[in-house]
């Protein structure tokens, strides 16, 4: 019987936070693919190839002394985002593809001692939008966003959480409002409100129980921030706060509800345009990023920091 407890616990845990290691779809990050404030319109269709090599850690611990169950975790990720922007003329409309490749390690101490690490591809994700100009000042983005797994198979390693990707389907959609507050060509400063919705599909998990299901629920996302450009470079910081909700565990003979919750970050980001990189006639932007989080659900700390290389065809 205590055996099964602590696979219900597991299994409870596993739909709760599988989403938040999955680094293609943290939007704080996505950020760093819309770059048009230093690029402003074209009368030319784009191509913007961005890659964004990154290390990711989280640290959580479990507690629960009916069960006796005492354990922390640690995981680490180390890896690179790639992102393919193409605009239309002005930038009215714009589509993207973002994929990863990484490496994810992780290991518990206490009660229950694993550790186990991957390499491999994190989930495809596509969006597409369209960009509205009430004013000079005023931008609205309405846009869809989905995503698969490029590895949909669970084992033992994913017992408590899968290892690089989510392993589920996502649909969603998002929309951000932005405002210039000082519009000129040697500067600008832009206050961004965003937020999204994402749907992820539940699936079967035969890990810890066989028969049992996961929904993974919905994800909200809202964003706040401040941009800054002088010249040819950007400064960007501001608040994220993640939503989980409407997340089970799906057994034979039972449904079990998990909790919803928040998590609370903060990021900055820093980026400057050169028109012509040494050697070559193209130009290249580069930055980096800093990101750190909490949540109260496992006493939840996040940090992760990148870099940033891109180019425009």
């Amino acid at each position: 019987m205590k055996i099964k407890k602590l696979c219900l616990l597991l299994l409870l845990v596993n739909c709760q936070p599988l989403l938040t290691i999955s680094l293609v779809y943290n939007m704080k990050i996505r950020r760093v693919f819309n770059v048009g404030a230093i690029l402003g319109k074209s009368q030319k269709t784009r191509i913007l190839a961005t890659a964004v090599p990154i290390f990711y850690k989280r640290d959580r611990e479990f507690v629960d002394p009916v069960r006796a169950i005492n354990f922390t975790e640690k995981r680490s990720i180390l890896g690179s985002l790639f992102n393919l922007r193409v605009t239309s003329p002005k930038s009215a409309w714009w589509g993207e593809i973002t994929a990863g490749v990484e490496n994810e390690h992780f290991k518990t101490h206490g009660s229950q001692n694993l550790s186990g690490s991957r390499t491999g591809g994190d989930d495809i994700v596509f969006s597409a939008g369209h960009n509205w100009f009430p004013n000079k000042k005023t931008q609205v983005v309405f846009y869809g966003i989905g995503g698969f797994p490029t590895n949909f198979k669970v084992d033992q390693t994913d017992i408590n959480d899968p290892l690089v990707g989510t392993r589920f389907f996502s649909a969603g959609f998002g929309s951000e409002l932005s405002y210039d507050f000082i519009a000129s060509l040697r500067q600008s400063c832009i206050i961004i409100f965003q937020n999204r919705f994402l749907h992820f599909f539940d699936r079967s998990w035969p890990f810890p129980l066989v028969g049992s299901r996961v929904q993974p629920g919905n994800v909200i996302d809202v964003l706040l921030s401040l941009q800054y450009r002088i010249k040819r470079t950007l400064f960007e910081g501001g608040y994220g706060g993640t939503y989980f909700t409407n997340q089970a565990a799906i057994l034979p003979n039972q449904k079990i509800n998990a909790p919803a919750y928040v998590r609370n970050s903060g990021y900055i980001t820093f980026t400057h345009l050169i028109k012509h990189c040494p050697g070559f006639k193209i130009p290249l932007l580069i930055g980096a990023g800093f990101s750190g989080g909490t949540a109260n659900l496992f006493k939840t700390r996040i940090i992760s920091g990148w870099v940033t290389l891109s180019t425009i065809f």
